[in-house]
Protein backbone atom coordinates (compact mmCIF):
# COMPACT_ATOMS: atom_id res chain seq x y z
CA UNK A 1 0.00 0.00 0.00
CA UNK A 2 2.82 2.39 0.89
CA UNK A 3 4.52 2.08 -2.49
CA UNK A 4 1.21 1.96 -4.41
CA UNK A 5 0.23 5.37 -3.04
CA UNK A 6 3.75 6.73 -3.44
CA UNK A 7 4.06 5.81 -7.08
CA UNK A 8 0.53 6.58 -8.22
CA UNK A 9 -0.96 8.88 -10.87
CA UNK A 10 1.57 11.75 -11.17
CA UNK A 11 4.32 9.30 -12.21
CA UNK A 12 2.31 7.04 -14.51
CA UNK A 13 3.81 8.62 -17.63
CA UNK A 14 7.39 9.08 -16.47
CA UNK A 15 9.77 9.31 -19.40
CA UNK A 16 7.04 10.49 -21.82
CA UNK A 17 7.25 14.14 -22.92
CA UNK A 18 4.72 14.21 -25.73
CA UNK A 19 5.35 15.14 -29.38
CA UNK A 20 7.50 18.19 -28.64
CA UNK A 21 11.01 18.28 -27.27
CA UNK A 22 10.95 19.73 -23.75
CA UNK A 23 12.46 23.14 -23.11
CA UNK A 24 15.08 22.08 -20.53
CA UNK A 25 16.14 25.65 -19.79
CA UNK A 26 12.66 26.34 -18.40
CA UNK A 27 11.83 22.87 -17.15
CA UNK A 28 11.77 21.28 -13.73
CA UNK A 29 12.91 17.71 -13.25
CA UNK A 30 11.37 15.74 -10.42
CA UNK A 31 12.58 12.40 -9.16
CA UNK A 32 11.33 9.91 -6.62
CA UNK A 33 13.41 7.03 -5.30
CA UNK A 34 11.54 4.62 -3.01
CA UNK A 35 13.23 1.66 -1.36
CA UNK A 36 12.57 -1.09 1.12
CA UNK A 37 14.60 -3.63 3.06
CA UNK A 38 12.86 -6.44 4.94
CA UNK A 39 15.03 -8.54 7.25
CA UNK A 40 14.50 -11.19 9.87
CA UNK A 41 16.32 -14.15 11.36
CA UNK A 42 16.28 -16.99 13.82
CA UNK A 43 18.66 -16.38 16.74
CA UNK A 44 19.99 -19.26 18.83
CA UNK A 45 21.47 -18.46 22.25
CA UNK A 46 21.65 -20.19 25.63
CA UNK A 47 20.20 -23.34 24.02
CA UNK A 48 17.06 -21.42 23.01
CA UNK A 49 15.78 -20.08 19.68
CA UNK A 50 13.85 -16.89 18.88
CA UNK A 51 12.57 -15.29 15.67
CA UNK A 52 13.77 -11.68 15.63
CA UNK A 53 13.29 -8.51 13.65
CA UNK A 54 16.51 -7.14 12.12
CA UNK A 55 16.20 -3.45 11.24
CA UNK A 56 13.65 -3.66 8.41
CA UNK A 57 12.81 -0.31 6.87
CA UNK A 58 10.99 1.47 4.05
CA UNK A 59 11.69 4.94 2.74
CA UNK A 60 11.95 7.30 -0.18
CA UNK A 61 13.77 10.42 -1.33
CA UNK A 62 11.91 13.00 -3.41
CA UNK A 63 13.99 15.48 -5.44
CA UNK A 64 13.29 18.59 -7.50
CA UNK A 65 16.02 19.82 -9.87
CA UNK A 66 16.02 23.50 -10.79
CA UNK A 67 18.82 25.83 -11.93
CA UNK A 68 21.53 23.24 -11.23
CA UNK A 69 20.33 22.78 -7.66
CA UNK A 70 18.66 19.64 -6.34
CA UNK A 71 16.11 20.25 -3.57
CA UNK A 72 15.16 17.07 -1.75
CA UNK A 73 13.39 15.46 1.17
CA UNK A 74 13.81 11.98 2.58
CA UNK A 75 11.88 9.76 4.98
CA UNK A 76 12.82 6.37 6.39
CA UNK A 77 10.60 4.34 8.70
CA UNK A 78 11.62 1.28 10.68
CA UNK A 79 9.20 -1.65 10.46
CA UNK A 80 8.87 -4.03 13.39
CA UNK A 81 7.83 -7.11 11.41
CA UNK A 82 7.91 -9.56 14.30
CA UNK A 83 7.65 -7.25 17.35
CA UNK A 84 10.57 -9.07 18.93
CA UNK A 85 11.57 -7.74 22.33
CA UNK A 86 15.30 -8.38 21.89
CA UNK A 87 17.45 -6.77 19.20
CA UNK A 88 21.09 -7.71 18.56
CA UNK A 89 21.47 -5.19 15.74
CA UNK A 90 22.50 -1.87 17.35
CA UNK A 91 21.31 -0.02 14.23
CA UNK A 92 17.78 -1.35 14.82
CA UNK A 93 17.23 0.92 17.83
CA UNK A 94 14.89 3.83 17.17
CA UNK A 95 14.74 5.26 20.68
CA UNK A 96 16.74 8.48 20.68
CA UNK A 97 17.06 9.31 24.37
CA UNK A 98 20.25 9.64 26.38
CA UNK A 99 19.36 10.41 29.98
CA UNK A 100 15.71 9.64 29.30
CA UNK A 101 14.94 6.57 27.21
CA UNK A 102 12.22 6.76 24.58
CA UNK A 103 11.78 2.98 24.47
CA UNK A 104 8.19 3.07 23.15
CA UNK A 105 9.50 3.65 19.61
CA UNK A 106 11.06 0.18 19.42
CA UNK A 107 7.73 -1.49 20.24
CA UNK A 108 5.71 0.24 17.51
CA UNK A 109 5.00 -1.31 14.11
CA UNK A 110 6.42 1.86 12.46
CA UNK A 111 8.98 4.21 13.98
CA UNK A 112 11.17 7.01 12.65
CA UNK A 113 14.69 6.30 11.46
CA UNK A 114 15.30 9.34 9.23
CA UNK A 115 13.46 12.48 8.16
CA UNK A 116 15.17 15.43 6.49
CA UNK A 117 15.08 18.27 3.94
CA UNK A 118 18.02 19.57 1.97
CA UNK A 119 19.65 21.14 -1.05
CA UNK A 120 22.50 19.84 -3.20
CA UNK A 121 24.57 22.68 -4.70
CA UNK A 122 26.90 20.40 -6.66
CA UNK A 123 30.51 21.49 -6.25
CA UNK A 124 29.45 23.82 -3.42
CA UNK A 125 28.28 20.99 -1.18
CA UNK A 126 25.11 19.55 0.33
CA UNK A 127 23.01 20.99 3.17
CA UNK A 128 20.50 18.91 5.17
CA UNK A 129 18.27 19.61 8.14
CA UNK A 130 16.37 17.08 10.23
CA UNK A 131 17.03 13.59 11.56
CA UNK A 132 19.90 12.16 9.54
CA UNK A 133 23.13 10.22 9.65
CA UNK A 134 25.74 12.23 11.53
CA UNK A 135 29.13 13.36 10.28
CA UNK A 136 30.61 11.32 13.15
CA UNK A 137 29.10 8.26 11.44
CA UNK A 138 30.94 9.25 8.25
CA UNK A 139 33.92 7.63 10.02
CA UNK A 140 32.39 5.04 12.37
CA UNK A 141 30.31 3.69 9.48
CA UNK A 142 33.52 2.21 8.04
CA UNK A 143 32.98 -0.88 10.22
CA UNK A 144 29.21 -0.89 10.81
CA UNK A 145 28.52 -3.29 7.92
CA UNK A 146 27.44 -6.57 9.48
CA UNK A 147 23.94 -7.92 8.91
CA UNK A 148 23.29 -8.36 12.64
CA UNK A 149 26.24 -7.58 14.90
CA UNK A 150 28.79 -4.78 15.00
CA UNK A 151 28.60 -1.10 15.95
CA UNK A 152 29.38 -2.00 19.57
CA UNK A 153 32.80 -0.40 19.94
CA UNK A 154 32.60 2.97 18.16
CA UNK A 155 30.36 4.95 20.58
CA UNK A 156 27.83 5.48 17.79
CA UNK A 157 24.71 3.93 19.30
CA UNK A 158 25.32 5.06 22.88
CA UNK A 159 22.93 4.43 25.79
CA UNK A 160 21.11 1.68 23.84
CA UNK A 161 19.81 4.37 21.47
CA UNK A 162 20.20 5.31 17.81
CA UNK A 163 22.67 8.05 18.80
CA UNK A 164 20.06 10.73 18.13
CA UNK A 165 20.42 12.96 21.18
CA UNK A 166 24.22 12.86 21.25
CA UNK A 167 24.47 13.38 17.48
CA UNK A 168 26.75 10.35 16.99
CA UNK A 169 24.36 8.10 15.04
CA UNK A 170 21.13 9.21 13.39
CA UNK A 171 21.37 12.72 14.77
CA UNK A 172 18.21 14.49 15.94
CA UNK A 173 17.34 17.99 14.70
CA UNK A 174 20.67 18.45 12.99
CA UNK A 175 21.98 20.78 10.30
CA UNK A 176 24.79 19.19 8.29
CA UNK A 177 27.04 20.38 5.48
CA UNK A 178 29.20 18.02 3.41
CA UNK A 179 31.50 18.74 0.49
CA UNK A 180 34.29 17.11 -1.49
CA UNK A 181 37.30 19.20 -2.50
CA UNK A 182 39.68 17.10 -4.55
CA UNK A 183 40.66 14.10 -2.42
CA UNK A 184 39.30 15.72 0.77
CA UNK A 185 35.79 15.03 2.11
CA UNK A 186 34.61 17.52 4.74
CA UNK A 187 31.61 17.46 7.05
CA UNK A 188 30.14 19.81 9.63
CA UNK A 189 27.14 19.44 11.93
CA UNK A 190 25.11 21.56 14.34
CA UNK A 191 22.31 20.23 16.55
CA UNK A 192 19.37 22.36 17.62
CA UNK A 193 17.35 19.98 19.82
CA UNK A 194 15.86 22.34 22.39
CA UNK A 195 15.32 25.99 23.29
CA UNK A 196 15.07 25.29 27.02
CA UNK A 197 18.59 24.27 28.05
CA UNK A 198 20.43 27.60 27.81
CA UNK A 199 22.60 26.76 24.77
CA UNK A 200 22.36 28.36 21.34
CA UNK A 201 23.40 25.04 19.79
CA UNK A 202 23.03 21.67 21.49
CA UNK A 203 26.01 20.04 19.82
CA UNK A 204 28.45 20.22 16.95
CA UNK A 205 30.62 17.82 14.98
CA UNK A 206 33.33 17.89 12.34
CA UNK A 207 34.69 15.20 10.06
CA UNK A 208 37.44 14.97 7.45
CA UNK A 209 38.32 12.10 5.12
CA UNK A 210 41.24 11.84 2.70
CA UNK A 211 41.32 9.66 -0.41
CA UNK A 212 44.81 8.15 -0.26
CA UNK A 213 44.66 5.68 -3.15
CA UNK A 214 41.81 4.30 -5.24
CA UNK A 215 39.42 2.73 -2.75
CA UNK A 216 41.57 3.61 0.27
CA UNK A 217 40.71 6.48 2.61
CA UNK A 218 41.34 7.59 6.18
CA UNK A 219 39.22 9.86 8.32
CA UNK A 220 38.75 11.58 11.66
CA UNK A 221 35.63 12.90 13.39
CA UNK A 222 34.98 14.94 16.53
CA UNK A 223 31.58 15.36 18.18
CA UNK A 224 30.51 17.35 21.24
CA UNK A 225 27.05 17.46 22.79
CA UNK A 226 25.54 19.88 25.29
CA UNK A 227 23.05 18.93 27.98
CA UNK A 228 21.32 20.93 30.68
CA UNK A 229 23.52 21.69 33.71
CA UNK A 230 20.86 20.21 35.99
CA UNK A 231 21.21 16.81 34.28
CA UNK A 232 25.00 16.91 34.51
CA UNK A 233 24.98 17.85 38.19
CA UNK A 234 22.38 15.23 39.13
CA UNK A 235 23.50 12.21 37.08
CA UNK A 236 26.07 9.86 38.53
CA UNK A 237 29.38 9.97 36.68
CA UNK A 238 28.35 12.90 34.47
CA UNK A 239 31.39 15.11 35.02
CA UNK A 240 31.15 17.34 31.95
CA UNK A 241 29.60 17.64 28.49
CA UNK A 242 30.04 14.54 26.28
CA UNK A 243 32.91 14.54 23.77
CA UNK A 244 33.71 11.91 21.12
CA UNK A 245 36.69 11.30 18.87
CA UNK A 246 36.86 8.67 16.11
CA UNK A 247 39.70 7.70 13.77
CA UNK A 248 39.23 5.29 10.91
CA UNK A 249 40.57 3.79 7.71
CA UNK A 250 38.65 1.90 5.02
CA UNK A 251 39.31 0.12 1.75
CA UNK A 252 36.61 -0.68 -0.84
CA UNK A 253 36.97 -2.66 -4.04
CA UNK A 254 34.75 -4.92 -6.12
CA UNK A 255 35.75 -7.99 -4.12
CA UNK A 256 36.97 -6.68 -0.77
CA UNK A 257 35.73 -4.33 1.95
CA UNK A 258 37.97 -3.54 4.92
CA UNK A 259 37.55 -1.11 7.79
CA UNK A 260 39.10 -0.19 11.14
CA UNK A 261 37.83 2.39 13.66
CA UNK A 262 39.19 3.62 16.99
CA UNK A 263 36.91 5.68 19.27
CA UNK A 264 37.46 7.51 22.54
CA UNK A 265 34.83 9.43 24.49
CA UNK A 266 34.38 11.20 27.82
CA UNK A 267 30.96 11.34 29.51
CA UNK A 268 29.60 9.88 26.30
CA UNK A 269 27.73 6.70 27.23
CA UNK A 270 25.18 5.66 29.82
CA UNK A 271 24.11 2.48 31.53
CA UNK A 272 21.87 1.44 34.41
CA UNK A 273 23.10 0.31 37.81
CA UNK A 274 21.70 -0.39 41.26
CA UNK A 275 22.64 2.01 44.07
CA UNK A 276 21.07 1.47 47.51
CA UNK A 277 18.45 -0.82 45.94
CA UNK A 278 17.47 1.83 43.39
CA UNK A 279 17.98 1.68 39.63
CA UNK A 280 19.96 4.76 38.57
CA UNK A 281 21.57 6.11 35.42
CA UNK A 282 25.37 6.13 35.33
CA UNK A 283 27.44 8.01 32.73
CA UNK A 284 30.97 6.81 31.95
CA UNK A 285 34.03 7.26 29.70
CA UNK A 286 35.24 4.54 27.34
CA UNK A 287 37.57 3.54 24.53
CA UNK A 288 36.61 1.26 21.67
CA UNK A 289 37.93 -0.47 18.58
CA UNK A 290 36.22 -2.11 15.59
CA UNK A 291 37.47 -4.20 12.66
CA UNK A 292 35.49 -5.34 9.64
CA UNK A 293 36.31 -7.40 6.57
CA UNK A 294 34.17 -8.75 3.73
CA UNK A 295 35.21 -10.90 0.77
CA UNK A 296 32.67 -10.53 -2.06
CA UNK A 297 31.80 -12.90 -4.90
CA UNK A 298 28.75 -12.75 -7.24
CA UNK A 299 26.81 -15.44 -5.36
CA UNK A 300 28.30 -15.34 -1.88
CA UNK A 301 30.27 -13.26 0.61
CA UNK A 302 32.29 -14.03 3.73
CA UNK A 303 32.44 -11.59 6.67
CA UNK A 304 34.60 -11.32 9.80
CA UNK A 305 35.31 -8.69 12.42
CA UNK A 306 35.92 -7.63 15.99
CA UNK A 307 34.35 -5.15 18.43
CA UNK A 308 36.11 -4.10 21.63
CA UNK A 309 34.67 -1.62 24.13
CA UNK A 310 36.39 -0.74 27.40
CA UNK A 311 34.50 1.50 29.89
CA UNK A 312 36.38 3.40 32.59
CA UNK A 313 34.51 2.18 35.70
CA UNK A 314 36.80 3.57 38.40
CA UNK A 315 34.72 5.06 41.22
CA UNK A 316 31.43 4.07 39.55
CA UNK A 317 28.88 1.41 40.62
CA UNK A 318 29.64 -0.62 37.48
CA UNK A 319 31.12 -4.11 37.39
CA UNK A 320 34.93 -4.07 37.18
CA UNK A 321 34.66 -6.69 34.43
CA UNK A 322 32.37 -4.53 32.30
CA UNK A 323 33.64 -4.63 28.71
CA UNK A 324 32.94 -6.10 25.27
CA UNK A 325 35.26 -8.36 23.34
CA UNK A 326 33.10 -9.65 20.51
CA UNK A 327 34.32 -11.63 17.50
CA UNK A 328 32.01 -12.05 14.50
CA UNK A 329 32.09 -14.34 11.50
CA UNK A 330 29.42 -14.68 8.86
CA UNK A 331 28.40 -15.52 5.32
CA UNK A 332 25.87 -14.44 2.69
CA UNK A 333 24.34 -16.40 -0.17
CA UNK A 334 22.69 -14.41 -2.99
CA UNK A 335 20.29 -16.44 -5.15
CA UNK A 336 18.73 -13.23 -6.52
CA UNK A 337 19.48 -9.54 -7.07
CA UNK A 338 16.73 -8.71 -4.59
CA UNK A 339 17.24 -11.33 -1.86
CA UNK A 340 20.01 -13.01 0.06
CA UNK A 341 20.40 -15.41 2.97
CA UNK A 342 22.76 -14.51 5.79
CA UNK A 343 24.26 -16.20 8.81
CA UNK A 344 26.41 -14.63 11.53
CA UNK A 345 27.94 -15.96 14.72
CA UNK A 346 29.09 -13.75 17.60
CA UNK A 347 31.34 -15.11 20.31
CA UNK A 348 33.69 -13.73 22.92
CA UNK A 349 33.40 -11.88 26.20
CA UNK A 350 30.71 -9.32 26.97
CA UNK A 351 29.93 -8.22 30.53
CA UNK A 352 27.35 -5.51 31.31
CA UNK A 353 27.22 -3.07 34.23
CA UNK A 354 25.58 -5.69 36.46
CA UNK A 355 28.29 -8.27 35.76
CA UNK A 356 26.05 -10.40 33.52
CA UNK A 357 27.88 -12.12 30.66
CA UNK A 358 26.51 -11.75 27.14
CA UNK A 359 25.87 -15.09 25.40
CA UNK A 360 27.35 -16.39 22.20
CA UNK A 361 24.73 -15.99 19.43
CA UNK A 362 24.14 -17.73 16.12
CA UNK A 363 21.75 -16.21 13.56
CA UNK A 364 20.29 -17.44 10.29
CA UNK A 365 18.11 -15.05 8.30
CA UNK A 366 16.88 -13.57 5.04
CA UNK A 367 16.93 -10.07 3.60
CA UNK A 368 14.73 -8.79 0.76
CA UNK A 369 15.85 -5.47 -0.72
CA UNK A 370 14.37 -3.35 -3.48
CA UNK A 371 14.87 0.20 -4.69
CA UNK A 372 13.74 2.10 -7.77
CA UNK A 373 13.98 5.57 -9.22
CA UNK A 374 11.54 7.46 -11.46
CA UNK A 375 11.91 10.85 -13.13
CA UNK A 376 9.64 13.26 -14.97
CA UNK A 377 10.25 16.58 -16.75
CA UNK A 378 7.62 19.25 -16.10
Amino acid sequence: VFFTVLLSVPFCCIGQTGDREPNFSDSTRIQIAPYGSFRGHIAVLREQAEIQENASRIGFEFSVYKSNIRYFTGVELAINLFRSAQLFNADANTNSGFIKFDETQNLQVFSTRLGYLGADFGEYGILRIGKQWSVYYDITGYTDRFNVFGGQGSATYVASSDGGETGTGRANQALTYRNKIGPLHLGGQLQMRSISNGFLFDGFALSAQLDILQGLKAGVAYNKSYFDDFLIENTLGFGNQPEYLALGVSYNSDHLLLGAVYANHTNGDLTRSVVEEELVAVVFDAKGFELFGKFIQPKYSILAGFNGYFPDVEGLPISDDSKRLFYMIGAEYKPSRFAYLYSEYRFGTGVNSFGVTAPDVFTLGISLDRQRSWEKIL
